[in-house]
């Protein structure tokens, strides 16, 4: 399943996963399905980021404008909206950065395709987050506050603060979620398996994750 694909099976798969996506999140209740849209991550597709002509990359992004439309026809009908996510350059060779997001978007044109951040990721791609908060802000509908390491948020080097004050410029009233990775074992060799589940109970230090996102939410129109 892959929307970017040249294979017209994993493309057809990929729309059809998209539009089962919106119809379950209908089912539970929710307006929001955001994730890397545009085609696998490349952990899951198997294959390393690769080179392609001038004429493959723009053929890549006729497919996915094509998906996305007919996949956000199907979303709107059920009331949900689709958010591309741009991942970093390790995850995707699609779509890593906001303002190619913004070209995907602009392409698109579709009132149903809208947009989702995860500062993980803009930590590697972007010159600035608070500066890429601004340019998406008009397509945002969903925001995942990470740190760099992808611990938990208030452990590491983020600069919530100005991500504060960019999502308040913007007017960002939507969904502000967590997506911490945490690595407790530093020994020489041992690999984070991002998608393992927690061993121990992580209530408390999420609970204060969340206080101390929403406490920068709360204070960033305040200068003193």
């Amino acid at each position: 399943m892959d929307n970017g694909s040249d294979d017209r099976n994993a493309h057809r798969a990929g729309i059809d996963y998209l539009r089962y996506t919106a119809d379950c999140a209908a089912a539970l209740g929710a307006t929001v399905v955001g994730g890397p849209l545009t085609g696998n991550p490349l952990v899951f597709a198997g294959r390393a980021p690769l080179p392609v002509s001038e004429d493959e990359r723009l053929a890549r992004k006729e497919r996915c404008v094509k998906g996305l439309i007919e996949a956000g026809d199907h979303a709107a009908q059920a009331g949900i909206l689709l958010a591309v996510e741009p991942l970093n350059r390790f995850e995707s060779d699609v779509l890593c950065t906001t303002q190619q997001a913004i070209e995907l978007l602009d392409a698109v044109d579709h009132p149903a395709i809208k947009l989702m951040l995860d500062t993980f990721h803009m930590h590697m791609e972007e010159a600035s987050i608070a500066e890429a908060i601004r340019l998406g802000g008009a397509h945002l509908v969903h925001f995942q506050a990470n740190e760099n390491h992808r611990g938990f948020p208030g452990t590491g080097s983020t600069d919530w603060v100005a991500v504060g004050r960019a999502l308040h410029e913007v007017g960002y009233k939507g969904p502000v979620s967590l997506e911490p990775f945490r690595r407790n074992d530093d020994r020489f060799g041992v690999p984070l398996a991002q998608w393992r589940p927690p061993h121990e109970d992580e209530s408390e230090r999420l609970a204060a994750s969340a206080a101390f996102i929403k406490s920068h939410l709360t204070l960033t129109e305040y200068r003193r």
